[in-house]
């Protein structure tokens, strides 16, 4: 891929340079002639002539394939960065779920544990009314049994 695109950048140099040549060549007063361009493209070679106005053509249409080509590149590399983001995301959310989850249960687990606290203290209340009434029979019964034995 590097490889790739240092040919291109050296293809674009190279014309830029032929197109620099030429319009000196130009303004010498050599405007009537032809010049050849040869480009290399990955494996394939082609020869090309024409006039200064089609080699500005070719050139601005090999920088714009240039710049497309690179364009693409970058939205590749971004895209593959947000993807990679998004998993990131998810992976962050999981660990919340699971996070909120524990803490659901501790906190149920801490609910049941108050109301078993609460019955047993009704059922200590229910205990301690039952021990007052009762003591306060055998202190009733003591009283009367005292009186009797008197």
């Amino acid at each position: 891929m590097l490889t790739d695109e240092v040919s291109q950048i050296q293809e674009v140099r190279y014309c830029l340079k032929t197109l620099r040549q030429q319009m000196a060549a130009r303004q010498n007063g050599n405007n009537n002639k032809v010049h050849t361009l040869c480009l290399r493209n990955s494996s394939t070679d082609y020869l090309w002539s024409g006039n200064l106005e089609e080699y500005k053509r070719e050139i601005h249409l090999l920088l714009t394939c240039l710049t497309v080509y690179k364009l693409s590149r970058v939205s590749a590399f971004r895209c593959a960065e947000l993807e990679q983001e998004v998993a990131v995301l998810k992976e962050k959310i999981h660990h919340l779920d699971d996070m909120l989850m524990s803490q659901q249960r501790k906190v149920r687990h801490m609910i049941e544990q108050v109301f078993m606290h609460i019955r047993i203290d009704r059922a200590i209340r229910d205990l301690e009314e039952k021990v007052a009434f009762l003591e306060a029979e055998v202190r009733n019964f003591l009283k009367n049994a005292n009186t009797l034995d008197h």
